[in-house]
């Protein structure tokens, strides 16, 4: 949410809905909406700590974070990554600091103000009537989770699933698989299927109900 696409709790049914997939006679046009739907395991969403917090110089709304998310050279561990979010207005640093997050770790590095963001903090939000972002939260996964953690959703990724390399923003894969998130009751979801870590389900503690982005 408002990070690399944008500068500016309770209990819930562990049931996934069965996937099906209606027969079509014209066959091109059943792989165009196959390729259209089938975006989710491009995405390489995980877990990540995030170890620092710091005010960018030259944007008020934005924090400049290192998050560790996982990323090893042969045994060794690398450095946290920069990742830049426009959570100022809506995540205080304090809770943020030392917070285990979900972040989308595959896309397309860019500079936000000047800074080269290496991935998005996925939150929730909540809009008024007129579509204005009111409330945000971040989604933390479960207990015990570890950074690098991969999130799998039931029916679409497992822990074997390989994600792109990288996000390719001419195809818009990001975009696709994100309007089909959401969260309810507390819990995120993809068309249904909870974000999962090994250790349980993803939540945001602070929206029952809303997007994700």
């Amino acid at each position: 949410m408002l990070n690399q696409s944008s500068v500016d709790k309770s209990s819930a049914s562990d049931t996934i809905p069965s996937q099906s997939t209606k027969t079509s006679d014209a066959p091109s046009k059943k792989t165009d909406k196959q390729s259209e739907e089938d975006h989710i395991s491009k995405l390489d969403i995980r877990v990540g700590i995030v170890r620092s917090v710091s005010a960018h110089p030259d944007a008020e709304s934005l924090y400049i974070e290192q998050v560790d998310v996982g990323d090893k050279e042969g045994d060794v561990h690398k450095e946290p990554r920069t990742i830049v979010s426009g959570l100022v207005r809506h995540v205080p640093k304090d809770y943020l600091e030392g917070r285990a997050v979900i972040v989308v770790g595959n896309m397309k590095p860019s500079k936000l103000r000047g800074v080269l963001s290496q991935g998005m903090l996925l939150c929730a939000m909540e809009k008024d009537l007129d579509g204005v972002v009111t409330k945000v939260g971040l989604l933390e996964p479960a207990e015990g989770s570890q950074p690098g953690d991969k999130v799998t959703f039931e029916s679409f990724t497992d822990e074997d699933t390989v994600p792109a390399p990288v996000l390719t923003p001419k195809r818009k894969w990001f975009e696709k698989t994100q309007v089909h998130f959401s969260v309810k009751d507390g819990v995120a979801y993809y068309k249904g299927s909870p974000f999962r870590t090994a250790k349980g389900l993803v939540r945001c503690k602070s929206i029952s109900e809303g997007q994700i982005s």
